[in-house]
């Protein structure tokens, strides 16, 4: 074989390589090597457990997920996100929440706050990167009777703590 034909061989392999990867989910592996907290299962089922407690808060995605469903979820899907007191999913678990795309009709989504399918992959993209680099951020809820829907997430202009300085 010439060397121009081992060069194209093997980005073909790369690419099938990495087309598989993405079926199979890394960042369980990585919470588990990294010491990470995962979160109890029996608690993810508890819905109590899983309301954002505040209207909006400071805090840290642990992970999210772009569920590409349709339906009463939504045309484009919805996007799942968990969210801790400290970056890196360390801390204490603050409760999760989901963003809807347009077309929801589900009962925990706002009307109001419905996004476009492009809207969902920049927050699916923005907060996968806040949970990478352990960016803190602001949520907001939808409202007080939607505790398990987010309206949008600030991922800039909330300044350290003072407590975060020392």
């Amino acid at each position: 074989m010439d060397r121009y034909t081992k060069i194209i061989q093997t980005g073909i392999l790369i690419a099938l390589i990495s087309i598989a990867a993405k079926d199979v989910d890394l960042f369980p592996i990585a919470e588990a090597q990294q010491g990470w907290e995962i979160d109890n299962d029996l608690a993810m089922m508890d819905v109590s457990m899983q309301i954002l407690p505040e209207g909006s808060a400071l805090a840290y995605i642990c992970r999210s997920t772009l569920h590409p469903t349709t339906g009463s979820l939504g045309d484009h899907g919805y996007l799942y996100v968990v969210f801790h007191t400290e970056p890196q999913c360390m801390g204490d678990f603050i409760g999760s929440a989901r963003m809807y795309s347009d077309g929801a009709t589900y009962s925990d989504s706002h009307s109001s706050f419905l996004l476009s399918e492009n809207e969902m992959h920049f927050f699916a993209d923005a907060t996968a990167r806040a949970a990478d680099t352990g960016q803190r951020v602001r949520y907001y809820r939808c409202s007080s009777d939607k505790t398990l829907c987010i309206k949008y997430i600030s991922f800039r202009g909330d300044p350290a703590d003072v407590a975060d300085a020392d």
